[in-house]
């Protein structure tokens, strides 16, 4: 018999990615996408559904176990998931009392590096994720740990906490981000808590990021592949027998996240809603927020509708003497215009 739970995990991710098409370069257009096969894969302690081909890591114990799901074409396709992230601070004084304690010879603390989330909230979390993954912490526990390099939130709603904890707050965050000089984009749902107050004195103001789990794509791709990441994230189960293994360790976290009653599935459940429910101007912003992140720019021809991928700053100089291009009446796109914003794009200097 199995049962699905959702584990507390210390510093772990796990990931997605599939081995659907690659954009190998900027600007020029995708292959239609595929939507990979799912085979279980069955470790004995758990099961889950990985795709066809792509590799599978497990790593940790109860509370601290973890798993990487990744195909190796196109890394920026993947799911991640922490069961417990941090302590990271809570204000910038408490960091500053840490530093000083441990400079004139106090105890050193494993979370220096860490960054400070102030507000405490979901989404300053997410937005704060990418100073996580580099801390040595993560990089020790998993050096894949994504970056989420420049992650820019589009939007965000709140969600019903997924840890019963004092202050305890959930959201699920739309962003777009750059890793390997590449754009991608992605859902995240996480729920904050503070874990120590603040004092005055070293050791407080910290909090912990509970259950952070994600799903990301390339820019442009993600809503094919969500399904499959979605999927994948809901068909982890976990053995009553290692369950109740977990439980005779009397691991506090474990039994904290079994108490809340928040499993992957119900997690992915809420990621699918989120997606299917989502404004159509978040569209627009996510790719604008690419092209920002990549110094790009969108120009389209009205008579083809076709859509072009340029350097930033090209239309300025297009603009003054247009008739000496083979495109001659490439226009910039409008600020609402959906279809053209969620196009696929092509490479615009190879066409010019």
């Amino acid at each position: 018999m199995k049962l699905r739970v959702c584990s507390t995990l210390l510093l772990v991710v796990l990931w997605i990615c599939s081995g659907c098409s690659r954009r190998d370069e900027p600007g020029r257009a995708r292959p239609a996408f595929k939507t990979p096969e799912l085979k279980l894969y069955d470790t004995g302690a758990f099961t889950i559904e990985v795709p066809e081909g792509w590799s599978f890591i497990a790593a940790g114990h109860c509370s601290t176990l973890s798993f990487l799901v990744q195909d190796p074409s196109e890394p920026l396709r993947k799911v991640f998931y922490f069961g417990q992230v941090g302590p990271f601070y809570m204000s910038e004084q408490q960091k500053m009392l840490d530093h000083q304690y441990v400079q004139m010879g106090g105890y050193p603390n494993s979370w220096l590096d860490m960054p400070v989330v102030n507000p405490l909230t979901a989404e300053n979390f997410v937005k704060q994720f990418p100073s996580v993954a580099i801390s040595r912490g993560a990089q020790n526990f998993m050096p894949q740990c994504p970056r989420l390099e420049n992650l820019q939130v589009v939007s965000s709603a709140p969600q019903q906490p997924m840890l019963q904890a004092p202050g305890a707050q959930s959201a699920l965050v739309r962003g777009v981000f750059q890793e390997g000089g590449r754009a991608g984009e992605g859902l995240f749902m996480v729920t904050v808590a503070p874990f120590t107050p603040f004092t005055g004195g070293p050791g407080g103001g910290t909090g912990y990021g509970y259950m952070f789990m994600g799903i990301t794509a390339p820019v442009g791709e993600f809503d094919a592949l969500q399904p499959t990441l979605t999927r994948v994230l809901n068909s982890f189960n976990l053995s009553q027998a290692y369950v109740q293994q977990c439980m005779q360790q009397q691991d506090a976290a474990w039994a904290g996240v079994r108490k809340a009653g928040q499993t992957l599935s119900e997690a992915s459940d809420m990621i699918m809603d989120g997606w299917q429910r989502r404004n159509r101007s978040d569209d627009i912003m996510a790719a604008k927020r690419s092209d920002a992140i990549l110094s790009r720019e969108r120009l389209y021809d009205p008579g083809s509708g076709k859509v072009y991928e340029f350097e930033n700053g090209f239309y300025d100089k297009y603009k003054l003497n247009p008739q000496q291009y083979r495109l001659n009446n490439l226009q910039q796109l409008p600020n609402d215009h959906h279809d053209l914003w969620t196009a696929p794009t092509l490479d615009g200097p190879r066409h010019l």
